[in-house]
Formats: structure tokens, sequence, C-alpha cells
């Protein structure tokens, strides 16, 4: 979570304001070496709030075993809250 905080401050003009915390759930592929790439947001939370953009943009950042469990078929599904303190 606090990762994700100070990733949005990172990424200018895609962080989700204040007054719109919420969910949102991307696929990414999955490389071999662990990074994730052509990452699209399946839903988001309130809809429209640009959460689901700036999720896309951070799963960018993410890195995963190879051998994770939650790949299927070199795709991953990974729900994301974000929410301030």
């Amino acid at each position: 979570m606090l990762i994700a905080l100070a990733m949005a401050a990172a990424i200018e003009g895609s962080a989700p304001s204040a007054d719109r915390q919420g969910r949102a759930t991307v696929r990414c592929h999955v490389t071999a070496a662990g990074r994730l790439t052509q990452c699209v947001a399946l839903s988001e939370s309130p809809v429209g709030a640009n959460v689901g953009a700036f999720a896309v943009k951070l799963a960018g950042a993410y890195r995963v075993q190879p051998s994770d469990r939650r790949i299927r078929a070199g795709t991953i599904t990974i729900p994301m809250r974000f929410k301030l303190p």
C-alpha cells in the first residue's frame, strides 16, 4: 500500500486524487524474467475515477517470480486497492 502511494507521486498526472480512492483489477502478461507487460484494466471502482489507468501504469513496475502460482497461461490478474491513510 505504501509503495503504491509513493509511486503515485512519481507517476505525474495519472494518480487518482484523494477524493477518488478506489479499486482496480489489472491483467498482465508475465515475461520469463517476471516483468509485467501488456497490462489492461479489467475493472475499476468508482468508474471514471482514473483508478484503472493508474493501476495499469503501476503494474508495469511490478515484478513477480516466474514460478508464482497466480500466473495462468503466461498472464496474471492483480487486484489493487488505493486508499489514503
